[in-house]
């Protein structure tokens, strides 16, 4: 089969698109034909060795996937092959590859398997942070950071769906009109140095009761400004920095409740994979691709993601040339 392969890391370094061994399920996985697999920040992170991403190399990067099942180890129950299905799993910037079975799920007969691909990682940390960590209730406000990218996305998509007075931030117009079309009731330009007060003014002089920031940086102390007594904040990323200033008398005589995502087990995994596509489903929402790339194409496709000049999922399909079935 063909997989695109990272010989090593560095800001410049390509990925290769080689010719790898099939590989075989042990006996609590499915193998899966890749018709499709998102890109992740991560992925990029760790081709350019930044962020902390050190990794042994060579690898096959990606996790989220979609496609069909050709292959089932001993143990598992409930899928067999030829199941359209989603998985999280690793290796899945190739034409097959491996998912333990309690990370996979059936995909939705509507969505395509670019948008199945997109769900894994991104929807399960905005689903987990929406409906578990603040438990975000209907008529409540939440300022979605970042709401272009990945996490953001559905952060909104979930927020909308709740009930929720949902507000937005992204750094271009285009990407806040679209945010505005999916019912933000409004986006607001992160870069601007009246932030805070665009956004209370946007909210009719009100605080967020929940706020989601995937960015974290010099913004997170700025995000606190805007959060009411007893609110909640999730931090799910740090794409502008991992570094933040905190006033901990604030913190006492606002009673606002601070989170990091967590590294959940894998039954929490799984529950708020079934939680997030459960959600879009009863909502008549699906994931929003912005591009596919073909898997030939993956260095394209990271330099894309590194513009940052898209709006959901960057999306890597199955390759043109053929690799026979195990």
């Amino acid at each position: 089969m063909y997989a695109s392969v990272l010989r090593r890391s560095g800001p410049t370094e390509p990925l290769h698109h080689q010719r790898v061994a099939i590989p075989l399920p042990g006996p609590d996985e499915v193998l899966i034909q890749v018709y499709a697999a998102s890109l992740d920040r991560v992925d990029n992170y760790i081709r350019q060795g930044t962020h902390g991403m050190a990794v042994t190399t060579p690898q096959t990067l990606g996790r989220d996937m979609a496609g069909v099942v050709t292959a089932v180890g001993a143990n598992v129950r409930g899928f067999r092959a030829g199941a359209e299905v989603l998985a999280l799993g690793s290796a899945a910037h190739a034409q097959y590859a491996l998912a333990p079975y309690w990370h996979t799920l059936p995909k939705p007969p509507r969505w395509s398997f670019a948008e199945a691909a997109a769900l894994p990682t991104a929807g399960r940390t905005a689903f987990d942070a929406i409906a578990n960590i603040t438990g975000l209730r209907s008529g409540e406000r939440v300022l979605v950071v970042a709401a272009s990218g990945a996490v953001g996305s559905f952060a909104l998509q979930l927020g909308v769906h709740l009930g929720a007075e949902v507000y937005a931030t992204a750094g271009q117009d285009w990407k806040r009109r679209t945010a505005c079309s999916l019912g933000a009731r409004a986006a607001l330009n992160h870069y601007s140095a009246d932030l805070v007060d665009e956004i209370r003014a946007a909210a009719g002089g009100g605080e967020m009761d929940v706020v989601i920031d995937p960015i974290g940086g010099e913004l997170w102390e700025r995000l606190l400004s805007v959060l009411a007594p007893g609110g909640r904040i999730v931090t799910c990323g740090v794409t502008a920095g991992a570094r933040g200033s905190l006033h901990l008398g604030r913190l006492m005589t606002k009673g606002w409740h601070i989170h990091g995502i967590g590294r959940p087990g894998r039954e929490e995994i799984a529950a708020h994979l079934r939680g997030c596509l459960d959600l879009m489903v009863a909502a008549d929402q699906r994931p929003i691709v912005d591009r596919t790339f073909p898997l030939a194409e993956a260095t394209a496709a990271h330099r894309y993601l590194e513009e940052s000049n898209f709006f959901g999922r960057v999306v890597l399909t199955g390759a043109e040339e053929s690799s026979p079935a195990p």
